[in-house]
């Protein structure tokens, strides 16, 4: 599914796999712990429910965040 798909959908789905491409993210930083990359991104959209909201990337894979930028959990977006 988009990121389209995802934000108009009229019946929301649990944990879809959601495909992100690479202009609809801005990377703001990038630091690497270990082997690990880990990116802080925001979503490039209006939509008050990813607007504004840091996101982090590692691999293909994006986390929520703690207030410090920490990953926390794994969301239902992904990258290639």
């Amino acid at each position: 599914m988009s990121l389209k798909e995802y934000l108009n959908q009229k019946e929301p789905q649990r944990m879809p796999t959601v495909l992100i491409k690479p202009n609809e993210y801005k990377v703001s930083s990038t630091i690497k712990i270990g082997n690990e990359m880990r990116k802080s991104v925001y979503f490039k959209t209006k939509n008050p429910l990813l607007a504004g909201v840091e996101y982090c990337l590692i691999g293909t894979r994006f986390y929520t965040t703690d207030r410090d930028g920490n990953p926390l959990s794994r969301t239902c977006f992904i990258t290639f």
